[in-house]
């Protein structure tokens, strides 16, 4: 009788929200990988990935506490605080699709640490995209006159270069308050000397492509997901 019930709950939950709990779902599947390449291996090799994507769930986390407190729309200072943190880690989220980089260095088959390392990309991809699209709707909410690309190209531009400062300058956001001033040099360099940065901006621009072009793919298909749980 336990084991119907339960089995009836997670059942509502998953007609609740599908698109969530196939989320959670390849998030288990990207861990349980995880752990049997450890077992397998006996090094910790790819443990950082689970850091990664604890890092890609923060910004999701910090526009699912501010849908739930509307309150929050009326306090400016609050409400742009919260934009700021969530600004600084957003990048976080696409970081991971960079650990591919890390692809053959061995220990298992490099099939095993492609399947691995995509799980884990594409769920922080998902996650950061999620949070995109909860603050797109926060920010028209509070701007309403701003059309919903002038809040979604500045921020894949941004999340591109925080990968990059992230990946190559080997920055992180928490350096954002710990040595700022190295941070912003760093930065202000790439913007004054773009022709020595030309690398830098390859990078940076293809990154916000790509991110552009596979954000609505992710949010369509999140809307119809949610239409059909309706």
């Amino acid at each position: 009788m336990l084991w119907k019930r339960t089995v009836e709950k997670v059942k509502q939950e998953i007609s609740k929200s599908p698109y969530h709990f196939m989320l959670l779902a390849s998030v288990l599947f990207g861990i349980g990988l995880l752990v049997f390449r450890i077992i397998h291996t006996g090094t910790w090799l790819r443990a950082t990935l689970t850091w990664n994507l604890f890092l890609a769930y923060i910004p999701f986390a910090i526009t699912s506490w501010m849908e739930k407190r509307p309150q929050l729309m009326e306090n400016r200072y609050g409400w742009y605080a919260c934009f700021i943190v969530w600004l600084l880690f957003i990048p976080n989220a696409p970081y991971i699709v960079t650990d591919l980089f890390h692809l053959f260095d061995g220990g298992v088959p490099v099939w095993y640490d492609l399947f691995l390392i995509f799980s884990f990309a594409w769920n922080g991809m998902v996650l950061g995209y999620l949070s995109i699209r909860s603050m797109e709707h926060m920010w028209r909410n509070r701007h309403s006159s701003w059309p919903a690309w002038l809040f979604t190209l500045p921020v894949m531009f941004l999340c591109s270069l925080g990968v990059y400062i992230g990946r190559y300058l080997r920055y992180n956001s928490w350096d954002v308050i710990r040595d700022p001033f190295s941070l912003l040099g760093e930065v202000k360099n790439i913007f004054l000397y773009p022709v020595e940065h030309r690398s830098a901006w390859a990078f940076i621009c293809c990154m916000s492509v790509f991110l552009c072009l596979m954000y609505p793919m992710v949010v369509v298909s999140r809307s119809e997901g949610s239409r059909r749980g309706a």
